[in-house]
């Protein structure tokens, strides 16, 4: 690997003058189901913390991995029962860095804070 060039050894050259482009989940089209699984369990990790507004940066980079590994896991699992080939050690290797994550994350769900909500209900009612 050439420390200058910015490319990974086994990876086509990049296009362009050298400049290196990060994808980032905020560049998926969110219309596929790839897509959608993995925003909609990223959605359901946050809120069972309590928020995505509660999260740490740290938290949210945890969230988005459980999420991601969790729509590959399902995308596994779901061609094994179809009768496609599947490749069990990579299905539990999947189940066994999500778990982990979610462990690291901690299982048990966090209370949201709707003290501000609540005084406003007050106020109106």
């Amino acid at each position: 690997m050439q420390a200058d060039t910015g490319e990974m050894e086994g990876e086509a050259p990049a296009k362009g003058v050298g400049k290196v482009r990060l994808k980032t989940l905020a560049d998926l089209d969110r219309r596929t189901l790839a897509a959608r699984a993995v925003f909609e369990r990223r959605s359901a990790f946050a809120s069972d913390l309590g928020g995505d507004d509660q999260l740490s940066a740290m938290q949210k980079e945890l969230v988005d991995s459980a999420a991601m590994l969790g729509a590959m896991r399902e995308d596994a699992a779901a061609s094994w029962l179809s009768g496609e080939p599947t490749d069990l050690m990579e299905f539990q290797a999947l189940v066994k860095a999500q778990r982990q994550i979610i462990a690291d994350l901690g299982l048990k769900r966090v209370a949201r804070d709707i003290t501000d909500h609540l005084e406003d209900y007050r106020r109106t009612a």
